[in-house]
């Protein structure tokens, strides 16, 4: 092991400087002080009056993305997945600013002593990768040995650690803050173990007459007043696009029909084609030499159905042209399942894509559109000029799929980062090019109280609704709560149906109503042989008779107890970092 650690000292050592580079702390040019050389600097941006260099940015969207492909099938990133990474190399930015002034703000200091202690019983998973036993598992003894290994520098190990503490103690602050009360074990216990049977009277809201009224302008305009946080609408912009989609032309189709040709030549003179397939083949099944296992019709292109109901085994199959590519295939067995052919067969996908020539030619086409809209403003204009049309987008939020369009990240940020009238770069993603021109930017605001006033109108019926519903329900609930009085009797007097449940717990579904229902929390905290006053659930406000309830043992709920307050406290903890951070 000893001779392993100095083997892979300077691998260790390069894996401490990669998580290094995504702590804030270490990240070159990355100026905290938010002054000094990199005010001289071209910035991506300021948190919290920090200046974020482009190089700073750059190394932890490297890493990110070496990382993602290190764990991903083909190693290869989409458009898509490079600008989710973009955007999770800000977040972390912007997190990691925050937590670091959050540690300056609480004193929170390092000690060298506990630098020593966490190296010695917390080590850094980066370096517990590296002494591992026959199982897989972290090898302790080992890596006790190699750290008195007076050969080894750990410098850098304990440069990530001083910077790691900081962030472990402002956590345990956090949690520190958490409480979970024994009244909530004890509640959360009886949510999922007390069954319960009740019966019940239901005032359905919508059923409830009204008459004519309907709310006054008055109103609705004062409701709007003291609700206007229901009807707020974050900044939104509109912009005019330009899509350029990377099709493939008549060369590409050509130049795949003569590679197919080729690849089939190869295939009926004898080469092995589950080689080829494993060579040429871009279909899932490639990796197991092109077969699929038996098929029937509507599991493959009927092309390519018909073609295999006149070979014989061992035969392949002309190139077969598809909307998305081309199939040559080659008969292993036929069968009959239920009176309908199956085939099983070996598969070469050859999928037909832009080649460079053609998407160069298309790039071409949107730079020129680019250029003319750029010194014209006229976006329409240069695109009509070569046949192609604006999308006129409607307005839409900040990370939100455009109308029209889409999701397109790249779109959206440069819709709200530029002024209204610019006119973007080519922008490009798996499957297209664009060109956008910023139209308007409608500040975060509420909705105008004309676009609302139906929608208001109607929550305020409904509002006059249930005031009616619970009424109603107040008033059976005094008659069904006088004693000796049975709750059929006092239903009666009004000619309203009672309604019995099964037997029912908190956690699961009663009376149509789903899961954690304000019903069941209703019945729950109602004694056995009394009734509950008025609750609304769902769509209808209930009065509850509470007819039976069984209590698990007391034995059980001890056992349980723990485990329940560790779930509880767990998703508190999450909640409330969450919500910090």
């Amino acid at each position: 092991m000893m001779k392993q650690m100095r083997e892979n000292t300077k691998i260790i050592l390069w894996v401490v400087v990669v998580a290094f580079v995504i702590t804030i702390f270490a990240v070159w040019g990355l100026d905290l002080q938010s002054g000094g050389m990199a005010q001289k600097q071209n910035l991506v941006g300021r948190v919290n009056g920090v200046p974020i260099t482009p190089q700073a940015y750059q190394s932890i969207y490297t890493q990110m993305a070496q990382q993602f492909r290190a764990s991903s099938a083909n190693g290869d990133l989409t458009s898509t997945q490079q600008e989710m990474l973009r955007d999770q190399a800000w977040e972390s930015i912007v997190s990691n600013i925050i937590t670091s002034e959050q540690i300056k703000e609480l004193g929170i200091t390092v000690s060298d002593e506990e630098v020593l202690n966490f190296i010695r019983t917390s080590p850094p998973q980066e370096v517990q990768q590296y002494f591992t036993d026959a199982s897989g598992n972290f090898d302790y003894a080992a890596y006790q040995a190699a750290l008195n290994n007076p050969e080894a520098d750990w410098s850098a190990v304990e440069d990530l650690v001083r910077q790691r503490i900081p962030v472990v103690k402002l956590n345990q602050y956090l949690m520190s803050q958490v409480h979970v009360s024994s009244t909530e074990v004890r509640r959360a216990f009886d949510e999922e173990t007390v069954r319960m049977t009740a019966r019940y009277v239901m005032f359905p809201i919508d059923s409830e007459d009204v008459g004519a009224w309907t709310p006054s302008d008055e109103e609705v305009t004062a409701y709007y007043n003291q609700n206007q946080e229901r009807f707020h609408e974050p900044e939104k912009a509109s912009v005019q696009i330009v899509r350029i989609a990377r099709r493939p032309s008549d060369r590409d189709r050509s130049d795949l029909a003569y590679t197919a040709g080729i690849v089939r030549k190869q295939a009926g003179g004898g080469e092995d084609f589950a080689t080829l397939a494993k060579t040429y083949s871009e279909s899932y099944t490639a990796s197991v030499g092109g077969e699929t296992g038996f098929l029937g019709a509507g599991q493959r292109d009927a092309a390519i159905m018909e073609a295999l109901a006149t070979m014989k085994p061992g035969d392949v199959s002309q190139p077969i042209p598809s909307m998305e590519g081309v199939y040559i295939v080659q008969l292993i067995a036929s069968r009959k399942e239920k009176g309908l052919p199956q085939y099983n067969m070996r598969e070469i996908y050859m999928k037909l894509t832009p080649g460079p020539e053609t998407v160069d030619s298309l790039a071409a086409v949107a730079a020129a559109i680019r250029e003319q809209a750029a010194a014209s403003g006229d976006l329409a204009a240069a695109a009509n000029a070569r046949g192609l049309e604006v999308i006129g987008a409607q307005p839409f939020a900040a990370g939100m799929p455009i109308p029209g369009l889409g999701f397109a990240p790249a779109v959206s940020r440069f819709a709200f980062a530029r002024a209204v009238g610019a006119v973007s770069d080519v922008i490009a993603d798996d499957n297209n090019f664009f060109v956008c021109k910023v139209e308007g930017r409608a500040p975060a605001a509420p909705r105008p109280v004309a676009e609302v006033s139906d929608a208001i109108k109607q929550q305020l019926v409904r509002e006059k609704k249930l005031a009616a519903a619970m009424m109603k329900a107040g008033a059976f609930r005094r008659s069904a709560a006088v004693p000796d009085v049975p709750f059929e009797k006092a239903a009666a007097q009004y000619q309203y149906t009672v309604a019995k449940t099964d037997s029912f717990t908190v956690a699961g579904p009663v009376a149509d109503l789903g899961p954690n229902s304000a019903f069941a929390q209703a019945a729950l905290s109602t004694a056995p042989g009394t009734v509950s006053p008025p609750v609304e659930s769902g769509n209808a406000v209930y009065v509850i008779r509470v007819d039976g309830r069984k209590d698990p043992d007391e034995a059980v709920f001890q056992a349980r107890a723990g485990q329940i307050y560790d779930r509880l406290y767990q998703e508190r903890v999450q909640a409330y970092v969450n919500h910090w951070y």
